[in-house]
């Protein structure tokens, strides 16, 4: 006995056989974003380099940023969602609030004195500004999302921010020893 195959199943069998090659090829690609790619010598694709177009007022607040970038390969703002910059002699945040995908932030003993840019940031959840110099904090008034912040040893720090967002946040506080 002779296979008879119909023009219908050859049709489908092909189609099958197509959409499997032409999703592999996808995922090829896909797979080689981080890569310039070319054809006949022709440059077809170059990926995104890494962030760099921001400029904040504390040079090392930028080097903290910038090797944040460099480590996580970040090609834009909204990537960075970690900053851990503690103990590193930072006096300003000027310049942060344009990174607006920060959850979780770690100035912990620094020499800050305002939290203004922060402001900004509506998704932070955790904020580490212990051993700093601030003196007020209004501006974490503005940020709905926080689960936790810590402020113990900021000696000079007025309390009545800190008793209004406790009045309207369920965010954990740590709070230093004068609004305790």
């Amino acid at each position: 006995m002779i296979p008879f195959f119909s023009l219908s199943r050859f049709a489908s069998l092909f189609r099958n056989h197509y959409t499997l090659s032409l999703g592999a090829f996808i995922l090829t690609l896909s797979a080689c974003t981080q890569y310039q790619m070319t054809l006949n010598e022709t440059v077809v694709h170059t990926p995104p380099g890494l962030l760099t177009d921001f400029d904040t007022e504390d040079p090392r607040l930028k080097s903290c940023l910038d090797q944040i970038i460099k480590d996580g390969n970040f090609t834009s703002f909204e990537q960075v969602t970690q900053l851990i910059c503690s103990h590193a002699g930072l006096t300003s945040l000027k310049g942060i609030e344009v990174f607006q995908g920060l959850k979780q932030i770690n100035l912990e003993n620094n020499k800050l004195t305002s939290l203004k840019p922060l402001q900004y940031l509506s998704k932070i959840e955790v904020l580490k500004v212990n051993d700093n110099l601030l003196t007020q904090v209004s501006e974490l008034l503005n940020l709905p999302r926080l689960k936790e912040v810590q402020l113990e040893n900021n000696p000079k720090l007025a309390c009545d921010d800190l008793l209004q967002l406790k009045q309207i946040s369920s965010a954990n506080l740590h709070l230093p020893k004068q609004c305790q």
